[in-house]
């Protein structure tokens, strides 16, 4: 009786993205401090109610991962998290940095200046830095504050990604609409204007979603 041809593994789908592995490394008030910059690196950046921490745990499986707080302005060091990231034919480590957010902090005016000084030097030095993450509640869109901070970045070979967060609070039919007025507006390719939701899970890791796109851009080559 002749074999039977071997069965093909079924082929790996979008939904196979995942963090299989993230842990807190440290926090440090300056670039000095940070970890040896040694792995591809993203950084997440946004006002202090665009739900940085809800994102990262909703991104990362982990529901403690990054601390969250119904009162904003918490981040207020780098914090940094090491991270392996699984897709189809693909295992990444990389490293990411929880910027403190900007805006609405509900932190002394003294402690608030003091985050520049500790901000600036990283995104302009930090030589392994690939992406920027700026997280926008979708309900209201970029301010000048977020358009700052990607202005700040524009003569740095980092790619930035315009994450509206929130995303179940807008009907599905806006969502679409959404991305395409804030690429318009802000003048980037629309694949680098993604909209997501930390309740729903919503565009992580599915076909276009925040996990592929940022893993896409971490593993390849820096210019």
């Amino acid at each position: 009786m002749a074999a039977e041809p071997p069965t093909k593994a079924p082929r790996p789908g979008p939904q196979d993205w995942r963090v299989a592995e993230a842990r807190f490394e440290t926090s440090a008030p300056s670039l000095a401090l940070a970890p040896a910059a040694d792995l591809p690196e993203f950084a997440v950046a946004g006002r202090s109610n665009a739900g940085k921490s809800s994102l990262l745990n909703a991104l990362t499986g982990r529901t403690g991962l990054a601390r969250t707080s119904a009162a904003p302005g918490r981040t207020q060091l780098l914090n940094f998290f090491a991270m392996t990231i699984f897709g189809p034919g693909t295992r990444l480590d990389v490293r990411c940095a929880d910027l403190p957010g900007y805006g609405y902090a509900a932190v002394p005016t003294a402690v608030r200046d003091g985050f520049a000084p500790m901000v600036e030097p990283y995104l302009q030095s930090r030589e392994t830095l690939r992406v920027l993450l700026v997280l926008v509640d979708a309900r209201r869109g970029p301010d000048d504050r977020d358009i700052a901070m990607i202005e700040y970045v524009a003569d740095r070979p980092i790619a930035v990604l315009v994450v509206g967060t929130k995303g179940d609070k807008l009907a599905a039919s806006d969502r679409g609409l959404w991305t395409k007025a804030v690429a318009g507006d802000l003048g980037l390719d629309r694949r680098n204007v993604l909209i997501t939701s930390a309740r729903t899970k919503d565009g992580l890791v599915g076909r276009g979603g925040l996990l592929p796109e940022l893993a896409r851009r971490l593993s390849a080559e820096p210019p």
